[in-house]
This record gives structure tokens, sequence and C-alpha cells, in this order.
């Protein structure tokens, strides 16, 4: 159904020319990447690009102590040191991670590089990265929705104990983890918009207000705002897009009309 398109044209009274928003995956697999040409035309259109942060100035200013464990915790010291090793072995044998040499980084964000390197990486860089760079090339200013401090706060208010739980559910179902990820890029790329969110929304369980709704009010209202500043492309992970309290709905709450388009 047309109605589940990656690709929307925003329009409203108040805009001087439509501008456009488009679901993307932070992932190198080929299917990703196919039938973009529409999107090219669509950026090629926009006076702007943006992204869901400033990805030329990711961390930049911002401690790094921000992405590690507090008070010098490690990841091993919250787990026997047999299971310690015993997901060490199984998350290097899967993605080629070393957990200890990030064992006093977050586990979420072990759990992210993890799920970057369980699907193919055929393309040099990630779909949002890849788009980011096309635009930059193009000469399109760039923005940030959110901030990466606003995304890490965003991070550190998941406790530690629930970031450790994701851990050792990866480590333990890592190929059940891999059937996920890859069930949702066949839905991204057949463009099953409102089947990829659900099956987001099942997976984030308790975490789907901070991860999901809550950053989709956060987005909309500021993508609201760009829009009717200059003509924008906005690249956002697709998973945000759609449902009740997805970024279409509430940008319809902005006064903004969001229209599918055929890619």
């Amino acid at each position: 159904m047309l109605k589940n398109s990656l690709l929307w044209k925003l329009e409203g009274e108040d805009l001087s020319a439509p501008s456009y928003l488009f679901g993307t995956m932070h992932v190198r697999d080929r299917r990703a990447f196919q039938k973009l040409d529409r999107v090219y035309e669509a950026i090629g259109e926009c006076e702007g690009f943006a992204a869901e942060f400033h990805l030329d100035d990711a961390g930049q200013g911002i401690e790094s102590t921000i992405m590690q464990l507090p008070d010098s915790q490690s990841i091993s010291g919250f787990f026997p040191k047999k299971k310690f090793e015993k997901y060490r072995t199984v998350l290097f044998k899967s993605t080629g991670i070393d957990l200890a040499q990030f064992e006093h980084m977050l586990p979420f964000m072990v759990v992210n590089f993890a799920t970057e390197r369980l699907l193919q990486q055929e393309m040099p860089e990630p779909l949002d990265l890849h788009l980011w760079g096309f635009a930059k090339s193009a000469g399109k200013s760039l923005h940030g929705i959110e901030t990466f401090l606003e995304q890490m706060e965003v991070l550190k208010k998941i406790t530690v104990e629930d970031q450790l739980k994701m851990l050792s559910g990866l480590c333990l179902n890592i190929g059940k983890f891999r059937h996920y990820l890859l069930r949702l890029t066949e839905l991204y790329e057949a463009s099953e918009l409102q089947l990829l969110y659900k099956l987001v929304k099942k997976n984030s369980k308790g975490m789907r207000h901070l991860m999901l709704y809550h950053r989709n009010e956060v987005m909309a209202e500021r993508i609201g705002a760009l829009v009717r500043q200059q003509q924008v492309f906005a690249a956002i992970g697709a998973a945000h897009l759609g449902g009740g309290k997805g970024v279409l709905r509430l940008l319809k709450q902005h006064g903004i009309a969001a229209k599918p388009i055929q890619i």
C-alpha cells in the first residue's frame, strides 16, 4: 500500500514550498539502498538536509565519558567471570567485537555496535550517512533535528540494569536477534512502514515511550519549525514515522500534511 511509502512530501498553508520526510535505517546492507533515485531528486529540490542529529558534529565538545559506565565501572564487574567470558566469545564469533575492549562502555552502545555488525556490510557506509554525504556534496545546508547530547541523555535514562539485560539477551539469543534485524531490513526494502513500526514497538517493550514516543514529539515539533523556515529534506529512522504517535501523525497536528511518494 502506498500509505506505507518511506518518502513523504510535506505541505502546509504556511510553507513557502513543499519539503520531504524520509525514513532511513542505519545499516550498510545493500537492500536498504534500493530505489533511491526519487530520494536523490527530492534532496535536490530542497535547500537544506536534516538528519536526526548533525552528523559532522557528532560527539564534538562532548565528554567521552558520557558513553561510559559511571564511576569507572566495567561490564565484566556485573557478571560472573565464566558468564562474561561466554558472552565475550559469542559476541566476538558473531560480530568481531571483543567485549573486553568495550567493557567500560555503556552496554547499550555495545549492543548498537553489534547490531551494525550482524547485518551485511556490503556498502561503504550506512544509509543515513550516505544520504548526509550526498546532500553535503550537493551544497545543501545541513541540520540536526536533535543534538548528539540529547540522544545520549535519552540513553542515560535507561538504567544500567536494563542495559545489561539487553546485552545478556543479545548474547544468549544472537541468532534470534539477527533474525529480527533481517526481518526489519526485509520490511524496509518492501516499504512496509507500519509493519516495521509495529515490530520495533514490540521489541522496544518498556522503553518505547522513551525511545520512540518522546523522541517522536521532539522531532515532529522541530521538523515543523525547520520546514517553515526553508525547503528541507528530513531523514529520520523509519520506525519513527508510523503509528498513532508517529512523526507523520504528529506533523498533521502541527498543521503539516504528509503525502506519500512512490519510490
